[in-house]
């Protein structure tokens, strides 16, 4: 006998398809006493995944398949493969499945004659003819019916058992299309891309901002990797940039540390963080940590500057200075009757770190983060913690004038 085996790779998720298969053609096989193939199947591994246009943008669980068996032969004869005849008279050669070198050698060779048959010799109209080769080398083009007739082999088994060949080509996926349910993206990459594009566009942008006319982050993420209109020269500017790797593997390092964390979201940034791929459902979530690690940053920094706060002004002196807004925290309000004055307490901090203090009772305050021209009286100077601090009253904030070039 002369063994065949076939070895090809498919989704992870297909495993039981295949198994079902494999099971079903040998069932079929043996009704016509033909011998069942084993079927092995290899630990899950990531694999690339390439998109339609051949670029890996993912990997995807992954199971090397093995289908082996003994090639149907009897009294020296061997369907080698099947001659599909079109109405243009061309021939496609389909070879019998795991065949050997030597025998898929002889069936490209062969020449064809369309419409006829070696059994029966009769011409007449068909649309598939069988080749058979003797173990001394002799080849025969048979019809369909003198196929057993003329080897001793059932056609119908060796049909079914010829479905193993299809395996290796079918879409695991069916006919829907998009990104597989299973994809993987390597975490390093998609904080890569995340670095590059905040860079590029300044600053990082959230879903709830798509307000503003500005693609988010996290959208900007997924057209890299998954969307075929994103240009050549916007994915070139990204892959382009010099210290997004080292941004990356900074914001990562901070996830991970978060890992534990009594903060939800910290601790499910860490999460994902901690792995070596991510599921594209997930993206938006592990795109965000590149935020936190900003807001961290910016926060290590003015704890550092404020170090070297120090007392502004004397009390009772009317003083004003350019600032940024570093905190908002809303306090207890106080009520005068049925009516309840909001009262919140505004941190800002100069360029040179000093630290100044408002506990402000205006309907509106700016947002962290903003750029001020603040001025305000001297009410007291302070100490918090080790922070030497500034506390005015009565102030007047106004957005901070940009600088001409």
């Amino acid at each position: 006998m002369t063994s065949a085996a076939m070895r090809f790779s498919i989704p992870a998720t297909a495993e039981s398809q295949v198994r079902q298969l494999v099971a079903a053609t040998n069932a079929r096989a043996s009704l016509h006493h033909l011998s069942p193939y084993d079927l092995d199947v290899s630990a899950p591994f990531l694999a690339d995944y390439r998109d339609i246009d051949g670029h890996p943008i993912g990997q995807r669980p992954t199971v090397t398949v093995t289908i082996s068996g003994d090639i149907p032969r009897h009294q020296g004869w061997t369907v080698i493969a099947r001659l599909d005849h079109d109405a243009e008279g061309e021939t496609i050669t389909s070879l019998f499945p795991g065949l050997p070198e030597e025998d898929a050698q002889a069936a490209r060779q062969h020449r064809a004659i369309e419409n006829f048959c070696h059994g029966c010799a009769v011409a007449r109209h068909r649309t598939a003819t069988y080749l058979a080769r003797h173990e001394n080398g002799q080849m025969k083009q048979l019809g369909t019916t003198c196929v057993e007739p003329y080897t001793g082999l059932p056609i119908k088994g060796l049909e079914a058992l010829w479905r193993f060949g299809t395996l290796k080509d079918s879409d695991w996926d069916g006919d829907e299309g998009g990104i597989p349910a299973d994809l993987r993206i390597p975490v390093a990459e998609v904080l890569r891309v995340t670095a590059a594009i905040v860079k590029l566009e300044g600053r990082f942008y959230s879903r709830s901002e798509q307000w503003k006319d500005t693609l988010p982050t996290a959208d900007g993420v997924e057209a890299y990797f998954f969307d075929r209109k994103a240009t050549p020269e916007w994915k070139g500017a990204i892959d382009g940039e010099p210290d997004a790797r080292t941004t990356a593997a900074a914001v990562r390092a901070w996830a991970i540390e978060g890992h534990g964390s009594l903060s939800d979201y910290r601790h499910k940034v860490g999460q994902l963080a901690k792995g070596e791929t991510v599921n594209p459902r997930h993206l938006p979530t592990l795109v965000s940590a590149i935020a936190g690690w900003y807001r961290d940053q910016e926060k290590e920094a003015t704890e550092r500057a404020a170090q070297n706060s120090k007392p502004q002004g004397t009390v009772g002196e009317r003083i004003t200075t350019t600032a940024t807004v570093t905190t908002v925290i809303e306090l207890e309000g106080r009520t005068y009757g049925y009516h309840t004055q909001r009262r919140r307490l505004v941190k800002f901090q100069d360029p040179s770190g000093n630290v100044f203090v408002w506990f402000s009772s205006a309907a509106d305050v700016p947002g962290n983060g903003d750029e001020v021209e603040l001025t305000g009286t001297v009410k007291d100077h302070s100490i918090y913690g080790e922070t030497a601090q500034t506390v005015l009253t009565r102030c007047r904030v106004a957005a901070r004038e940009p600088v001409a070039a």
